[in-house]
């Protein structure tokens, strides 16, 4: 390859470089960001536990959508529920309400990244908006 030739592929190989790089930050942070937003749905949603007050125990999530941003089956349990009634009380009523509203709003904007955001977990904090 001569200089000249390779002084013109220099900079497509700089934009190509800038675009894997990107799409690479784009996979890395898309999880992060469509995260809070599904938290924030969920907590719209959570009613809490009849009998118990705030604080409330964290509930690890599972959630799979599809390229929509619709769930993909209901929500799972990232840990095995703790034995206390409160912590069952507070996953039962987290468990409806992630099946009721957790979505990723403007999905498509995220379909790039979609395997990125295919398969979720998420810690939940119940009471915290």
């Amino acid at each position: 390859m001569t200089m000249r030739t390779a002084a013109r592929l220099s900079p497509l190989v700089t934009v190509l470089h800038i675009g894997v790089v990107t799409h690479a930050v784009a996979q890395q942070e898309a999880p992060a960001a469509i995260g809070q937003v599904v938290s924030a749905a969920i907590a719209r949603c959570f009613e809490a536990p009849e009998g118990f007050s705030a604080p409330y125990p964290s509930i690890a999530l599972l959630l799979n959508f599809r390229p929509d941003g619709n769930l993909d089956g209901p929500p799972q349990l990232g840990d095995p529920p703790g034995g206390d009634p409160k912590h069952s009380a507070t996953t039962a009523a987290v468990l409806a309400a992630a099946g009721e509203c957790a979505k990723v709003e403007n999905a498509a904007r995220f379909r790039d990244v979609y395997p990125a955001w295919k398969s979720l977990r998420l810690t939940f904090h119940p009471g915290v908006r």
